[in-house]
C-alpha cells in the first residue's frame, strides 16, 4: 500500500513539473509603426585619428520580457582590431530594451570590456514613479546604487540615437532633449546647421543632415569635447558619421554597411 502511495505521488508530482515547464505561448509582434526596421543592422568604423581601430554594429530584435511582453532590444557591440586589439582588446556590449509603442527606454544594460578593465551597470526605468535606477556592480565591495528623477521625454543614450530617428528635423533650429548617462540628467540641445554630403566607401556622397550637440549637466555646461553627427537626410535618418574632437584624439565613426530590412534603399550612387 505504502509504495502504491509513492508511485501516485511521484506520478502526480512528475506531471506537475512537466505542466510548469510547458512552454508558454507568445503572443504576435505587436502591430507598431516604427522609425527604424526591426532586424536592421548597422555597421561602423571607428578611427582613432587616421586610424582604423575599431568596429561596432548596431542591431535591433525583438525579446520577449515576462513583465512586459514584446521589447524591442538595440544594441550596440563594439569591437577593437588589429593591433589595437592586441595591445587594448575591447568587447563592449550595450544593450536598451524599449517599449515597442512609446519607444521609452525600460532598461539599459552596459558590460564593458576594455583593456583589463571591466565595468558593468543596470538602469531601470520606472514610468510610474518616474525614476530611474542606477546600479553600478562591484567585485569587492556593495554595489553602488542611484535613483534620479524621470521627465516624460528622458532617455539613455542608446534609445535617443535611435528616437532621433522621427525626429523631424528642419534645417537652422534648435531642439531640447533629455538624456540620461549613468545617474546623470543632461540637458541637450541639438542645432542643426544644414546638410552635407558625407563620403562613404559602400555608399557613395550621402547626403546628411548636420546636427551640433551641447550638453549641460546640473546648469553647467559639460566640454570634455566637442561633438558633431551626420543624419542621412531621408525617411530613415541614420547616423551616418559621428566625430568627436577631445584634447587627446579626434574620434569618428563612419558608417560602412547597412544590412537587414530596407537595406535596398542604400544604393551605391552612380
Amino acid at each position: 500500500m505504502r509504495g502504491f502511495l509513492f508511485y501516485v505521488a511521484l506520478t502526480v508530482a512528475f506531471q506537475g513539473l512537466l505542466q510548469a515547464e510547458e512552454p508558454i505561448e507568445k503572443p504576435p509582434y505587436p502591430e507598431v509603426t516604427l522609425p527604424f526596421p526591426m532586424g536592421e543592422v548597422l555597421t561602423y568604423t571607428i578611427y582613432w585619428g587616421w586610424i582604423a581601430v575599431g568596429e561596432s554594429k548596431a542591431t535591433t530584435s525583438w525579446e520577449w520580457s515576462e513583465d512586459h511582453g514584446w521589447l524591442i532590444r538595440i544594441r550596440f557591440r563594439t569591437i577593437s582590431n588589429g593591433i589595437i586589439a592586441k595591445l587594448y582588446p575591447v568587447d563592449d556590449v550595450v544593450d536598451t530594451y524599449v517599449d515597442p509603442v512609446t519607444l521609452r527606454p525600460l532598461r539599459h544594460i552596459l558590460d564593458l570590456n576594455e583593456g583589463k578593465e571591466t565595468r558593468s551597470s543596470t538602469t531601470v526605468f520606472d514610468w510610474k514613479t518616474m525614476q530611474a535606477t542606477y546600479t553600478k556592480e562591484h567585485d569587492d565591495k556593495e554595489d553602488e546604487v542611484k535613483t534620479v528623477a524621470l521627465e516624460e521625454g528622458s532617455r539613455d543614450v542608446v534609445s535617443f540615437m535611435y528616437f532621433l530617428r522621427q525626429t523631424p528635423f528642419v534645417e537652422d533650429e534648435t531642439y531640447e532633449f533629455e538624456v540620461l548617462s549613468d545617474y546623470k540628467m543632461y540637458d541637450l540641445t541639438v542645432e542643426t546647421d544644414g546638410t552635407e554630403k558625407i563620403r562613404l566607401k559602400e555608399y557613395g556622397k550621402t547626403k546628411s543632415l548636420v546636427l551640433i550637440p551641447t550638453a549641460e549637466f546640473e546648469g553647467v555646461f559639460v566640454r570634455k569635447g566637442k561633438m558633431k553627427l551626420w543624419l542621412s537626410d531621408n525617411d530613415q535618418q541614420i547616423l551616418t558619421k559621428l566625430v568627436l574632437d577631445t584634447p587627446f584624439a579626434n574620434v569618428k565613426l563612419l558608417l560602412k554597411t547597412v544590412e537587414g530590412p530596407e537595406a535596398e534603399n542604400w544604393k551605391k550612387e552612380e
